[in-house]
């Protein structure tokens, strides 16, 4: 987005002074050299577009405002692309044997071109970073411009999948912890469980108390044996951690899940704050099985409508079939499974997809004890 803003910016100028290419920026610097070397800079501080990502997240994790996150990352992007700047210019001035590197750079920078520019950059850097913000509330980018266009705005029929991700024993976990270590267990747990969704065709349709509810849309190859993966390696990315949950929380948290798909209707409500929402009765049935795993002994059920290849599943996972004839609000039974991991599976699970994500994120989360104290960040 900054590389084609910029871009414009320098067609703009063109446009506007039909002389300005003819022009000299500097000694031994013309309109499209300064062009060139305004293009580089952009494609470098484009390399670290990861690490302020990961730097304004962190930023908010050790506790500081979003206005300061939003201070710190405009600065940090003016610096680096001036001095990107500046490094191409002084190996252009250095090929092209200028008089004196030093004083060609200082000239360039003390230009009104340059400086311009540096404006025009500010400004740039300050929209993308609203743009981001925007971005990391809606979900995605292709859920804030489907917003943003209206396309949610009128009440639509859609296909998807629904999993309901809830905390075991929430409510004595509530009671032992203080209101501020028991949000900060479930942050972490949903941290970590982001860091699977992040790489995984599904997405995070919203957090209700202790509880996490993931979509998908049903055309999705394999979506039944890809939600049972993702729920497998995030109890394996718990178990990975639970020195770390027992010594901040004294307890190793347990999830349970239950999986459900079929038509829903997607809509937009709200006014001054929106919300794309989903309404239907899968996802009051997908509700109502989750509270079924308690009695079945199980943390994981999924209807029988939800799995599109029997045979694929069953390689992985043993299906248990019962028939949920007691759902509450459920005038009809709902045929479902039993999931239980074979031993071969289990064993896929931990070896492959623990080694892939605990890597280079073995401590995304924070965990903290009774005193406060940060026991390790990433």
């Amino acid at each position: 987005m900054a590389v084609t803003a910029t871009n414009v910016y320098f067609l703009m100028w063109c446009l506007l002074d039909q002389h300005a290419v003819e022009q000299k920026i500097t000694t031994n610097l013309d309109f499209y050299e300064f062009m060139a070397i305004t293009n580089g800079a952009l494609i470098i501080i484009s390399l670290f577009s990861i690490t302020y990502k990961n730097l304004g997240d962190t930023i908010l994790e050790w506790g500081y405002s979003n206005a300061f996150r939003f201070v710190v990352l405009i600065l940090l992007s003016i610096f680096i692309f001036a001095l990107a700047c500046i490094f191409l210019l002084a190996i252009h001035f250095h090929i092209n044997a200028s008089y004196s590197v030093t004083n060609a750079i200082s000239n360039t920078v003390l230009s009104p071109f340059f400086g311009s520019l540096i404006v025009f950059f500010s400004l740039v850097s300050i929209l993308m970073f609203f743009i981001s913000n925007l971005e990391r509330r809606s979900g995605n980018m292709f859920r804030l411009m489907s917003q943003s266009m209206g396309n949610s705005l009128k009440p639509k029929l859609v296909r998807r999948g629904f999993m309901f991700i809830d905390l075991n024993d929430a409510t004595s976990l509530a009671e032992k912890l203080s209101s501020q270590h028991y949000a900060n267990l479930l942050r972490d747990c949903f941290r970590l469980l982001n860091e699977l969704v992040d790489v995984s065709p599904f997405e995070i349709y919203q957090y209700v108390g202790d509880e996490a509810v993931i979509t998908w849309e049903m055309d999705i190859s394999n979506a039944d044996l890809k939600a049972l993966q993702l729920f497998a390696d995030f109890k394996a990315y718990l178990e990975e951690n639970k020195e770390a949950f027992k010594k901040g929380y004294g307890t190793q948290p347990k999830f349970k899940c239950s999986i459900h798909s079929g038509e829903v209707v997607q809509s937009e409500i709200g006014k001054e704050v929106r919300h794309l929402v989903y309404h239907g009765d899968v996802l009051n049935t997908a509700s109502r099985l989750l509270s079924q795993c308690h009695d079945y002994h199980t943390d994981v059920i999924i209807s029988k409508g939800s799995v599109s290849n029997i045979k694929n599943v069953a390689e992985k996972y043993d299906l248990n079939l019962m028939v949920c004839d007691n759902l509450k609000g459920k005038e009809n039974s709902i045929e479902a499974f039993v999931v239980t991991p074979k031993d071969n599976a289990a064993t896929e699970n931990t070896s492959e997809t623990i080694t892939f994500f605990l890597a280079s994120k073995v401590t995304v989360g924070h965990f903290i004890n009774n005193e406060s104290k940060v026991l390790f960040k990433q």
